[in-house]
Protein backbone atom coordinates (compact mmCIF):
# COMPACT_ATOMS: atom_id res chain seq x y z
CA UNK A 1 0.00 0.00 0.00
CA UNK A 2 2.80 2.57 1.07
CA UNK A 3 4.59 2.10 -2.72
CA UNK A 4 0.65 2.74 -4.43
CA UNK A 5 0.40 5.59 -2.24
CA UNK A 6 3.87 6.70 -3.17
CA UNK A 7 3.42 6.24 -7.07
CA UNK A 8 0.06 8.27 -6.37
CA UNK A 9 2.21 11.32 -4.35
CA UNK A 10 4.55 11.21 -7.34
CA UNK A 11 1.80 11.48 -10.23
CA UNK A 12 -0.15 13.88 -8.24
CA UNK A 13 3.26 16.27 -7.85
CA UNK A 14 3.60 15.88 -11.68
CA UNK A 15 0.43 18.10 -11.68
CA UNK A 16 2.49 20.68 -10.69
CA UNK A 17 0.69 22.75 -8.45
CA UNK A 18 -2.85 21.52 -8.83
CA UNK A 19 -3.19 20.21 -5.45
CA UNK A 20 -2.63 21.69 -2.32
CA UNK A 21 -1.00 20.56 1.01
CA UNK A 22 -4.26 20.06 2.90
CA UNK A 23 -5.17 17.81 -0.62
CA UNK A 24 -2.50 15.69 -0.41
CA UNK A 25 -2.96 14.87 3.23
CA UNK A 26 -6.17 13.98 2.63
CA UNK A 27 -5.34 11.66 -0.30
CA UNK A 28 -2.62 9.91 1.58
CA UNK A 29 -4.98 9.08 4.76
CA UNK A 30 -3.07 12.12 6.41
CA UNK A 31 0.64 10.72 6.54
CA UNK A 32 3.34 13.27 4.87
CA UNK A 33 5.96 11.87 6.35
CA UNK A 34 6.88 9.86 3.01
CA UNK A 35 6.97 13.09 0.57
CA UNK A 36 10.31 15.68 0.41
CA UNK A 37 9.44 18.49 -0.80
CA UNK A 38 13.43 18.40 -2.01
CA UNK A 39 14.50 17.27 -5.19
CA UNK A 40 17.22 13.96 -4.39
CA UNK A 41 21.02 15.14 -4.62
CA UNK A 42 21.58 13.06 -7.73
CA UNK A 43 18.79 15.28 -9.74
CA UNK A 44 20.06 18.20 -8.22
CA UNK A 45 23.48 17.57 -9.24
CA UNK A 46 22.40 16.88 -12.95
CA UNK A 47 20.74 20.25 -12.91
CA UNK A 48 23.83 21.98 -11.70
CA UNK A 49 25.78 20.68 -14.46
CA UNK A 50 23.09 21.67 -16.81
CA UNK A 51 22.57 25.20 -15.76
CA UNK A 52 26.52 25.75 -16.14
CA UNK A 53 27.22 24.04 -19.51
CA UNK A 54 23.40 25.53 -21.13
CA UNK A 55 23.61 28.65 -23.68
CA UNK A 56 22.40 32.21 -22.50
CA UNK A 57 18.69 32.30 -23.48
CA UNK A 58 16.31 35.56 -23.55
CA UNK A 59 12.88 36.43 -22.72
CA UNK A 60 12.05 36.93 -25.97
CA UNK A 61 12.74 33.41 -27.32
CA UNK A 62 11.07 31.83 -24.19
CA UNK A 63 7.92 34.17 -24.84
CA UNK A 64 8.20 32.98 -29.62
CA UNK A 65 8.72 29.32 -27.79
CA UNK A 66 5.77 29.28 -25.33
CA UNK A 67 3.44 31.39 -28.73
CA UNK A 68 4.15 27.82 -30.37
CA UNK A 69 3.09 25.99 -27.84
CA UNK A 70 -0.26 27.80 -27.56
CA UNK A 71 -0.92 27.64 -31.21
CA UNK A 72 0.37 23.79 -31.07
CA UNK A 73 -2.79 21.48 -31.42
CA UNK A 74 -0.76 18.60 -30.30
CA UNK A 75 -0.23 20.48 -27.09
CA UNK A 76 0.30 17.31 -24.19
CA UNK A 77 -0.23 14.70 -26.52
CA UNK A 78 -3.62 16.06 -26.55
CA UNK A 79 -6.73 14.26 -27.99
CA UNK A 80 -8.83 17.56 -28.74
CA UNK A 81 -7.29 18.80 -31.93
CA UNK A 82 -7.29 21.95 -30.31
CA UNK A 83 -5.03 24.43 -28.95
CA UNK A 84 -5.23 26.83 -26.22
CA UNK A 85 -5.96 29.74 -29.00
CA UNK A 86 -9.09 27.88 -30.10
CA UNK A 87 -10.48 28.98 -26.94
CA UNK A 88 -8.39 32.47 -26.07
CA UNK A 89 -7.56 33.48 -29.68
CA UNK A 90 -4.99 36.57 -29.36
CA UNK A 91 -5.54 35.82 -25.51
CA UNK A 92 -8.84 37.17 -25.36
CA UNK A 93 -11.96 34.60 -24.82
CA UNK A 94 -14.12 33.19 -27.36
CA UNK A 95 -16.98 33.39 -24.69
CA UNK A 96 -19.57 30.87 -23.90
CA UNK A 97 -18.44 28.26 -21.74
CA UNK A 98 -16.78 24.78 -22.46
CA UNK A 99 -18.23 21.45 -20.50
CA UNK A 100 -16.04 19.65 -18.25
CA UNK A 101 -16.53 16.33 -15.72
CA UNK A 102 -15.94 15.55 -12.21
CA UNK A 103 -16.64 13.11 -10.10
CA UNK A 104 -18.71 12.00 -12.54
CA UNK A 105 -20.89 15.31 -12.78
CA UNK A 106 -20.77 17.06 -16.06
CA UNK A 107 -20.19 21.06 -15.30
CA UNK A 108 -19.90 24.14 -17.71
CA UNK A 109 -16.92 26.16 -16.55
CA UNK A 110 -17.12 29.97 -18.40
CA UNK A 111 -14.04 30.46 -20.99
CA UNK A 112 -11.84 33.51 -19.45
CA UNK A 113 -9.55 35.96 -21.01
CA UNK A 114 -6.41 35.53 -20.79
CA UNK A 115 -5.88 39.48 -21.28
CA UNK A 116 -4.49 40.35 -17.27
CA UNK A 117 -5.26 37.27 -16.03
CA UNK A 118 -1.65 35.97 -15.05
CA UNK A 119 -0.92 38.75 -11.87
CA UNK A 120 -3.88 36.91 -10.23
CA UNK A 121 -2.02 33.93 -9.80
CA UNK A 122 -1.12 31.72 -7.27
CA UNK A 123 -5.33 31.80 -6.84
CA UNK A 124 -8.22 29.10 -5.79
CA UNK A 125 -9.25 27.18 -9.10
CA UNK A 126 -11.70 24.15 -9.90
CA UNK A 127 -14.54 22.59 -8.11
CA UNK A 128 -12.14 21.59 -4.85
CA UNK A 129 -10.87 25.15 -4.72
CA UNK A 130 -6.93 23.96 -5.00
CA UNK A 131 -4.37 27.40 -5.04
CA UNK A 132 -2.46 26.89 -8.29
CA UNK A 133 0.07 28.90 -10.23
CA UNK A 134 -0.23 29.87 -13.71
CA UNK A 135 1.31 26.88 -14.51
CA UNK A 136 -0.91 24.79 -12.93
CA UNK A 137 -3.93 26.79 -14.33
CA UNK A 138 -1.93 25.98 -17.68
CA UNK A 139 -1.99 22.59 -16.56
CA UNK A 140 -4.92 22.44 -15.79
CA UNK A 141 -7.13 23.45 -18.96
CA UNK A 142 -4.55 21.11 -21.21
CA UNK A 143 -5.77 18.07 -19.12
CA UNK A 144 -9.42 19.60 -18.72
CA UNK A 145 -10.00 21.03 -22.13
CA UNK A 146 -7.47 19.76 -24.08
CA UNK A 147 -7.97 16.19 -23.06
CA UNK A 148 -3.98 16.05 -22.98
CA UNK A 149 -1.17 15.24 -21.05
CA UNK A 150 0.11 17.69 -18.33
CA UNK A 151 3.52 19.52 -18.58
CA UNK A 152 6.54 19.26 -16.15
CA UNK A 153 6.02 22.12 -14.61
CA UNK A 154 10.00 22.20 -14.28
CA UNK A 155 10.32 22.07 -17.56
CA UNK A 156 11.32 24.33 -20.74
CA UNK A 157 8.16 24.24 -22.35
CA UNK A 158 5.88 25.18 -19.24
CA UNK A 159 8.09 28.27 -18.47
CA UNK A 160 8.05 29.11 -22.33
CA UNK A 161 3.87 28.73 -22.27
CA UNK A 162 3.81 30.29 -18.89
CA UNK A 163 6.14 33.04 -20.16
CA UNK A 164 3.62 33.72 -23.19
CA UNK A 165 0.44 33.85 -21.16
CA UNK A 166 2.01 36.51 -18.68
CA UNK A 167 2.73 38.94 -22.20
CA UNK A 168 -1.56 39.47 -22.08
CA UNK A 169 -1.32 40.93 -19.18
CA UNK A 170 1.56 43.29 -19.53
CA UNK A 171 1.46 46.31 -17.11
CA UNK A 172 -0.94 44.88 -15.11
CA UNK A 173 -0.95 44.60 -11.31
CA UNK A 174 -0.40 42.23 -9.06
CA UNK A 175 -3.38 40.78 -7.67
CA UNK A 176 -3.39 36.98 -6.16
CA UNK A 177 -6.48 35.24 -5.75
CA UNK A 178 -8.82 37.71 -7.69
CA UNK A 179 -11.54 36.53 -9.58
CA UNK A 180 -11.37 34.81 -13.72
CA UNK A 181 -11.96 37.67 -16.08
CA UNK A 182 -15.15 36.39 -17.83
CA UNK A 183 -16.51 39.03 -20.48
CA UNK A 184 -19.71 37.17 -21.44
CA UNK A 185 -20.93 35.79 -18.21
CA UNK A 186 -22.99 32.01 -19.00
CA UNK A 187 -25.77 31.44 -16.60
CA UNK A 188 -24.61 28.22 -14.51
CA UNK A 189 -21.24 28.28 -15.53
CA UNK A 190 -18.34 28.00 -12.76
Amino acid sequence: MKRAMMVSAAAFALLGGLWGCEQMKMMMGGDMSMMSPYLPEDKVMAMKKMMMTMPPDTLEASVERGKKLFNDTSLGMNKSGQSCASCHSEGGTVGGASEMEWKGMKMKVAIPTLKGAAPHFPKPMGPMKAVVTLGGMNNMCVMTFLKGMPLDLNSQAATDLTAYVTTFSEGRRLEPGAMKIVPMPVPGAM
